[in-house]
């Protein structure tokens, strides 16, 4: 094998064991919810008064997922009429309003905190934590 053959190697060898290793070193994905989940850093999520089986986040900026708009529960063993509250933290935007719990499940829609802001707000941006309440 010629000298230049091998340095060609040499480098595209070095290359695919650097994108290698830098495409498994990501830290921060939650894998399991309700815990934790991951929307642009890690939000850990609570409940009182129920059973949450998963967390679904929905987003205003789709690609970017940092403005959370809508937040799906689905509960398990919970009664149709159960109330729901939806308490975010950590972050900046207005509030999110919950239907009540029917088939196991209830929808939080994020509403704009129209005193404290200029800019229309279309979610929840910067949020580290859900308190859900189920009463």
């Amino acid at each position: 094998m010629r000298k230049s053959s091998k340095l060609i190697t040499a480098v595209a060898v070095a290359g695919l064991a650097f994108a290698g290793g830098t495409a498994l070193t990501g830290t921060g994905l939650a894998t399991t919810a309700p815990t934790t989940q991951f929307i642009g850093g890690q939000v850990s999520q609570s409940v009182t008064g129920a059973t949450l089986a998963a967390v679904d986040y929905a987003f205003a900026d789709a690609d970017a997922k940092t403005k959370v708009n809508s937040i799906t529960l689905a509960f398990t063993n919970t009664a149709d009429g159960v109330k729901v509250a939806a308490a975010p933290s950590g972050g900046s935007g207005g509030t999110f309003s919950c239907t009540d719990v029917v088939a196991n499940a209830s929808t939080c829609t994020f509403a704009e905190d129209t005193t404290t802001t200029t800019v229309t707000e279309t979610g929840y941006t910067g949020l580290t934590s859900l308190a859900v309440t189920a009463s």
